[in-house]
């Protein structure tokens, strides 16, 4: 007869293995302590199947490749296909590992004449044994599926934790083993075994954590500084426009005296022309707000240089109640979203527009796109080649416009094949 409380450890401890594997090669779909209860409460089911039909080995496997996918695909942001692989490869390593520990004490089973199955502590240590090699295999394997992924940094020397536990699980083994040792210390033994796994567990799953937030911490001060440096630069743009705008204006002048001295109509045309190229020299947008108005003249000049038609009207509303560095966050990453996404369209076109709702300034963005933006929970996903470094405009954006009560949504025409972003900022 199995006993419960093995088969209750041997599953939960395979649980949080598997956990830190899929934490690291891909993001919560829930908060971690619901994963952490949903897989303790799936990977108990897969005990309370293997003690009913008694360690049935096909029946078994079968249950544990469910197991280990839906606990993918439900607490994960894993795709079906890929959850059913890893299931899979989890499994094979967990019962090709199960043996090796098995094979691990074997000579000391065999030396001493033992049932190792009648002694629940010594079968707790074999188990333990072998999650902590599938936890140092997980974690090798977690750096192989995505190795430039910023979830998997993981320094070797903290290798050298599970690595010293499986030593010490061998250590405490064969002090089990002493005729002097009861059953009482082996159950202690067995305990403070099982504490110092979860523990080590744990300290991976802290590490992977403050990992996390402190790359969270350093996207936001990046983002800050970008935006800083962004807003200077507009104001150094307004400042070079305003200068350029004070000489064309000037030299307008004077070709217009020019042109009133000459009596040679060569000279006239001349100065005619000389004339006519310095009006493209002026503001194209005048909003009565001078960054919008910068921000939209250099869009107009990025346009005209990438080949991108460009359409604005901003007349109705000027974005006068956003203050500057919001204003950059909000309309320059969108702006610049749109401009990348039009360039790598077909179509090469984009266009906005600025009007009032109910209170509300509303700035629509419309682009050019062959293909509907990758979505996740909701959420647009950055089509670079690395998201995990990029992706971060429309959480500033996000940011910005909760200081002003507002909201944006987005939709796809897959007929039209333009893409429209809306925002709504209180006034």
């Amino acid at each position: 007869m199995l006993n419960p409380v093995v088969s209750c450890t041997v599953f939960g401890s395979e649980m949080l293995v598997i956990y830190v594997f899929y934490s690291r090669i891909s993001e919560n779909k829930l908060p971690s302590w619901e994963c952490l209860l949903i897989g303790l409460f799936l990977f108990e089911c897969g005990s309370a199947t293997n003690l009913f039909f008694q360690h049935n080995v096909m029946i078994n496997t079968l249950f544990s490749v469910i197991v280990h996918f839906l606990f993918a695909i439900v607490c994960f942001e894993i795709r079906p296909l890929s959850g059913l692989s890893y299931a899979i490869l989890l499994v094979v390593l967990n019962f090709a590992l199960e043996l090796i520990a098995d094979l691990l004490y074997a000579p000391f089973i065999n030396t001493n004449s033992l049932d190792v199955n009648s002694n629940p502590s010594l079968l707790i240590l074999v188990v333990l044994t072998s999650k902590t090699l599938l936890l140092i295999l997980c974690l090798l394997l977690s750096k192989v599926i995505k190795p430039h992924s910023t979830r998997v940094r993981l320094p070797v020397v903290l290798l050298i934790y599970p690595a010293a536990l499986a030593i010490c699980l061998v250590i405490f083994w064969k002090i089990c083993l002493l005729e002097e040792v009861t059953t009482k210390i082996q159950h202690g033994i067995a305990e403070v075994c099982m504490i110092f796994f979860v523990s080590t567990v744990v300290l991976f799953v802290i590490y992977q954590h403050q990992v996390e937030e402190n790359y969270r911490h350093i996207q936001v001060e990046s983002e800050l500084r970008r935006l800083q440096i962004e807003r200077s630069y507009y104001e150094i743009l307004e400042q070079q426009n305003e200068n350029l705008m004070i000489y064309a204006h000037d030299a307008k002048k004077h070709l217009a005296a020019i042109q009133a001295l000459t009596t040679d109509p060569e000279i006239s045309e001349y100065v005619e022309k000389l004339s006519n190229q310095l009006k493209c020299y002026s503001k194209n947008c005048h909003s009565g707000n001078k960054l919008l108005d910068v921000i939209i003249n250099k869009c107009v000049l990025d346009c005209e240089s990438k080949g991108l038609s460009f359409y604005y009207d901003v007349r109705q509303c000027n974005l006068s109640s956003v203050i500057d560095i919001d204003l950059v966050a909000i309309v320059g990453n969108l702006m610049d979203n749109a401009l990348r996404a039009a360039e790598a369209s077909s179509g090469k076109a984009i266009s906005l527009e600025t009007t009032n709702r109910n209170n509300y300034n509303v700035l629509i963005i419309s682009n050019s796109c062959d293909n509907a933006p990758m979505i996740r929970k909701n959420r647009l996903v950055s089509s670079k080649e690395s998201p995990g470094l990029h992706g971060f405009g429309i959480k500033s954006v996000t940011k910005s416009l909760a200081k002003y009560q507002g909201d944006l949504n987005w939709e796809y025409d897959d007929v039209s094949h333009i893409f429209t972003m809306t925002i709504m900022i209180g006034s």
